[in-house]
């Protein structure tokens, strides 16, 4: 199955979900296309002074991760080089930690001049939109979209994980998962949280 998976390096429960989106690809033999979601730009915030602390630096990586796509480089990679060194080892998202990626993953140091560069902030928001339109207004990261075996596409925000299950209870959430996105009439499950979500499970994945 195809799906295409919007995440915003910001968000530490997108993370988790990438981390269990992966863990159950090859069981499913899922095709995962990677895509941007700006919570900056969702927000409002890529022109304000009271922005969350954790947007625009988050934006700005999302401008390297996005040039440096452009030059080939695979974005799944990417978000899981970023990911680790921000959520597994606690570092902030800061020019010497995008020097660090480029350098850990052999790409050209020059991609570090995308952090500031405005131009690409278009194809970020027109990524951000394609989720919006298909899933609905009010929605952040993680947002999947499921290509459907009519060709129709659908999805949801969520699953939203406080954990990574293991990897029998992680295929039959995916199989609940896809079964819910099937169903036309389906709209929405939730219930509260209790705390945040723990990164740390991600580290074996």
């Amino acid at each position: 199955m195809k799906v295409a998976f919007y995440f915003d390096p910001a968000c530490p429960w997108c993370w988790v979900t990438s981390r269990w989106l992966l863990m159950v690809s090859n069981k499913r033999d899922l095709d995962i296309d990677w895509r941007f979601f700006s919570l900056a730009f969702k927000n409002g915030e890529l022109d304000s002074k009271t922005a969350n602390k954790n947007h625009l630096p988050s934006h700005r990586i999302e401008r390297v991760m996005l040039a440096a796509k452009k030059q080939q480089a695979s974005l799944g990679d990417l978000y899981t080089a970023f990911g680790i060194k921000h959520f597994l080892s606690g570092e902030e998202y800061s020019d010497e930690m995008i020097k660090g990626v480029l350098e850990q993953l052999e790409l050209s140091d020059e991609l570090i001049k995308a952090a500031d560069n405005q131009t690409f902030d278009e194809e970020l928001i027109s990524s951000s939109n394609e989720a919006l339109k298909i899933v609905g207004q009010d929605i952040g990261v993680p947002t999947i979209v499921f290509t459907l075996e009519d060709s129709r596409q659908t999805g949801f925000f969520g699953p939203v994980l406080k954990a990574l299950p293991k990897q029998d209870e992680a295929v039959k959430l995916w199989d609940a998962v896809v079964e819910l996105a099937k169903n036309d009439g389906f709209y929405e499950l939730k219930r509260g949280r209790e705390g945040g979500p723990d990164v740390y499970s991600t580290a074996k994945c």
